[in-house]
């Protein structure tokens, strides 16, 4: 049903109805359209649309979603609107994928950085020793070429957990 509505309104060039279409899928949980989505996140050049769409994933709440946010965070062309496509994580279960989320920690946007870092510390008691290891190390080396002060405060946080842990 929504697709065919969905469809329609991106025929149409309604960006509107399709933003309109997609949040209240994403308000009524509506798990039916969840591969319709995914498939419209990826292809998507449109940033608001993109927003969306992460936004509507959220608020579904399948764990599925992961994957298909972290590439395109990760993609080149969302460079500069990555905030909500990381907020969009909160809800979700990313932790296998923290070390693609780390580096993002010193990002010259205030808003991706410090979303980077609240994901971080929302995960920070569920890291293994070596992903706790492993974000260090990628931390420490965004720090070699970036003064950012979040990047010290999380190095630090994650060798502090470190250190609680096995002392």
């Amino acid at each position: 049903m929504y697709t065919n509505m969905l469809q329609k309104h991106l025929s149409q060039g309604d960006m509107e109805g399709v933003v309109k279409q997609i949040a209240y899928i994403g308000e009524k949980k509506d798990i039916t359209q969840f591969a319709f989505l995914i498939e419209l996140l990826k292809s998507t050049d449109n940033a608001i649309l993109r927003n969306t769409i992460a936004i509507a994933l959220s608020d579904i709440g399948d764990d599925r979603a992961v994957e298909p946010l972290i590439e395109v965070i990760t993609d080149s062309k969302t460079s500069g609107s990555r905030g909500t496509l990381l907020y969009a994580l909160e809800n979700l279960n990313y932790i296998v994928h923290i070390e693609n989320i780390i580096p993002f920690i010193g990002d010259s946007s205030l808003e991706v950085s410090a979303q980077s870092f609240m994901l971080l510390e929302q995960m920070m008691d569920k890291l293994s020793d070596l992903q706790n290891l492993r974000c260090q190390t990628i931390i420490e080396m965004q720090i070699s070429h970036n003064q950012s002060k979040l990047l010290e405060v999380a190095l630090e946080m994650l060798k502090k957990w470190r250190y609680q842990v096995q002392g």
